[in-house]
């Protein structure tokens, strides 16, 4: 998930001439507001599980398209 330094959004805030207490009290607004938002990283490793499951299933639905010819050709005379 995303993480927002809140330490260094506030010196940011304070450098721009914005009051400590109030620097440190948006700092806590933006990490709440951006606490749900996720990071490049976790969206690319769930991607690459979701690709993992879905090769196994289309591996799996080959293996039973194939075995369920191979069956009917052996009914065929």
């Amino acid at each position: 998930m995303a993480a927002t330094d809140t330490l260094r959004t506030a010196e940011a805030l304070t450098e721009a001439g914005v009051p400590e207490r109030q620097a440190a009290a948006h700092a806590r607004s933006i990490k709440d507001a951006v606490g749900d938002l996720v990071t490049r990283e976790y969206l690319d490793s769930g991607l690459a599980e979701l690709e993992a499951r879905m090769l196994r299933v289309l591996l799996v639905q080959t293996g039973v398209i194939v075995g369920a010819v191979v069956a009917l050709l052996k009914l065929i005379p």
